[in-house]
This record gives C-alpha cells, sequence and structure tokens, in this order.
C-alpha cells in the first residue's frame, strides 16, 4: 500500500513540474545556451531560449519577436530579474498578433539558431541572435494578489465595532 502512495505521489509531483509539450526535447539532445551565442557561429544547433517580449515585427512571410532574455526555471518559464544575458530575436512563419504577443509578455522558445541579425536598440547598434521555430510557448499572465489593506475582525466580514477606538469623555 505504501508503494502505490509513493508511486502515486510521483507521478503526481512530477506532472505538476513538467515542461510543456511544445518545449520538450529528448534526454539526449544538448541545448546551446544563450551565453553561448556570443562566441559561437550560428550553425543550426538547437535552443530553447525565453524572456520578455520586448516588440514584434510582422514582415511579409514571417514575424520576428525581440525579446529580452531572462534565465528558465525547471519548466521553461522565464524568471524575469534586474540582468539580463541580452536580446534575442524568434523569427515565425506567419503573422504574430502584436495585441495578443505584446511587450511585456514572457515566451519561450524551442529551435535552432541559425542567423545573426545586425539591428538597433534604441539607437545603439546591437547584433541579435536569432532563433527560427514554427511555435512560441506564450506564458499565461501571472495576476498579482490584491493588496488591499484588510483591517478585518474574523468574527465580521465587514470592519467590525471592535476594531474602533472606543474615546470616553468625563462630564463636568
Amino acid at each position: 500500500m505504501i508503494r502505490i502512495l509513493f508511486v502515486i505521489s510521483i507521478l503526481v509531483i512530477g506532472g505538476c513540474a513538467s515542461t510543456p509539450d511544445d518545449l520538450r526535447t529528448t534526454p539526449e539532445q544538448t541545448l546551446l545556451p544563450f551565453a553561448a551565442t556570443v562566441t559561437s557561429e550560428p550553425n543550426n544547433q538547437t535552443a530553447r531560449w525565453g524572456g520578455e517580449i520586448a516588440q514584434v515585427r510582422n514582415l511579409a512571410q514571417s514575424s520576428l519577436i525581440e525579446v529580452v532574455e531572462f534565465s528558465l526555471n525547471s519548466r521553461g518559464r522565464p524568471i524575469k530579474a534586474d540582468t539580463s544575458g541580452g536580446r534575442f530575436q524568434v523569427q515565425v512563419p506567419g503573422f504574430i498578433d502584436p495585441a495578443i504577443y505584446a511587450p511585456g509578455r514572457m515566451i519561450t522558445a524551442l529551435g535552432s539558431f541559425a542567423e545573426i541579425n545586425n539591428g538597433l536598440v534604441g539607437e545603439q547598434p546591437y547584433r541579435f541572435p536569432v532563433l527560427h521555430t514554427d511555435q512560441v510557448h506564450l506564458w499565461p499572465e501571472v495576476q498579482e494578489p490584491s493588496t488591499r489593506d484588510c483591517h478585518c475582525d474574523p468574527f465580521f466580514l465587514h470592519r467590525s465595532f471592535m476594531m474602533r477606538p472606543i474615546i470616553i469623555v468625563p462630564a463636568n
């Protein structure tokens, strides 16, 4: 009985921490880390990179998503931080709607490191590593918890009488 519970708990925990299907690779497949793009030349190495969308440009036959790179957690989701490895572009065939793939959204892409595009970030020249892929995983937006201050008594659903100060003024 204990073995069955152990196996079930392992399966449940493993299912919670798994990588989405569109980002999975085979165990023997080596992924090119983003930091390696500084020293290596593009030769269609498989890579899984992610980050925050900076902008989307729709071209005649494809779309380019410019991404601010962040490191990925075990599920492949970008971890937003104050530091970044740089920027990269994801080239996807067809049309990508900029209203859905809006700046600030988090994405992860699995594809091949095929080329380097020269471009600008503001007015600064920049060399963008380009990841060619057929699909991009758009992560759901994380909703921040409400910051409303609650001065509630646990026995009432509203601000209770017991929470208000009582001032007694002596009569003369």
